[in-house]
């Protein structure tokens, strides 16, 4: 299978060849069909330096101004765009191009050139051509690239309610609510109130995993509204052995039960004992919230933290190019989670 540079270098090749084919007919219909060899070797020449400077300074504008940024979110923005600078590039490409030309090949200053209508005709017509044969090649470009678009976007969409329906069948699984109605069960005979608290917590957190199934993004005081249920009900559960300080705040959204998912990694993959008490921070400066941990890591883990950040990162790839930052050390587990400025 051919290589996706081939493809665009054959593309690239076929269109330069196509304007330089239509610029050297151009000129011959300008300059007539001179039966002279340096006649239509000039004319010939003309039309290669006129083309080729469209053709490559086109292309390379064109290039550029589609690297810069993300155009997938206001395609047509950028389309507007790409036409007036192309349009500005050509316009000083064939002026410049031509006064050279004729001053080394006849002599004429750029005084004389400016006055003579054919100049004005000359460049008028190889700047609408240009901008006419160009606009067929961006727009063909163009329209390939935002049907590409939409199959990814159709594709993504796929990939994030897959991690969401994976998110939402952890969190919502037996075990969690295994170990949760046995520490109930042991709270009801020795502390009613207690129980009675627990009972809402636990209430709170699964309608709060039921209300973000179909949610991209959440305000993170959502999120911490409800991963500070969580740990408390972690906290009755390990007792002391458990602690955690939060101190995180912003009016920035973040993607749905990402704290959770990191919490329970670390309650999974680290031993709690009194001897290893486990510590968990989470805090938040402009771009992210971080959420970090001491580790007392079992012998016999059953499956990697990298499961379930897969999971964030690939969520947050279809919202932000900002990347999940991991950090793991010998006595520190990190994560960053960007914090994203779209609302819900």
């Amino acid at each position: 299978m051919k290589s996706l540079n081939e493809t665009n270098s054959k593309k690239h090749i076929i269109n330069i060849s196509i304007i330089l084919a239509i610029s050297v007919f151009i000129t011959f219909m300008f300059a007539g069909f001179d039966s002279s060899w340096q006649s239509i070797l000039l004319n010939i020449l003309y039309g290669i330096i006129i083309g080729l400077s469209i053709a490559i300074g086109s292309s390379f504008i064109s290039r550029k101004m589609f690297s810069i940024g993300n155009w997938k979110h206001n395609p047509i923005n950028k389309y507007v765009q790409v036409i007036i600078a192309i349009t500005v590039y050509i316009s000083v490409d064939v002026i410049i191009i031509n006064l050279i030309w004729f001053k080394i090949t006849q002599n004429l200053s750029p005084t004389d050139l400016i006055h003579s209508n054919m100049f004005v005709w000359i460049i008028l017509t190889e700047l609408v051509i240009g901008i006419i044969i160009y606009l067929v090649i961006l727009s063909a470009n163009f329209s390939k690239l935002l049907n590409q678009f939409h199959i990814d976007a159709e594709k993504a969409q796929k990939e994030i309610n897959k991690y969401k329906y994976s998110t939402l069948k952890n969190q919502v699984n037996p075990h969690f609510l295994f170990n949760s109605l046995n520490v109930l069960s042991g709270l009801i005979y020795k502390d009613a109130e207690k129980a009675d608290d627990f009972v809402g917590k636990l209430a709170s957190i699964y309608r709060y995993v039921l209300d973000v199934q179909d949610e991209e993004v959440v305000s993170l005081d959502q999120e911490l509204s409800f991963i500070k249920d969580y740990l408390f009900l972690q906290r009755i559960r390990f007792g002391d052995n458990l602690s955690y300080e939060i101190n995180a705040n912003s009016d920035k959204m973040i993607i749905p039960m990402a704290l959770q998912i990191l919490i329970e990694n670390a309650l999974k993959h680290n031993t709690i004992t009194a001897k290893n008490k486990l510590e968990i921070k989470i805090s938040s400066d402009e771009r992210y919230v971080i959420v970090s941990n001491n580790k007392n890591v079992k012998s016999d883990i059953e499956t990697s933290h990298e499961l379930g950040i897969a999971n964030i990162k690939a969520r947050y790839t279809f919202l932000t190019t900002t990347e999940v930052e991991v950090l793991n050390n010998e006595n520190k587990f990190e994560v960053r989670i960007p914090l994203l400025n779209i609302k819900a």
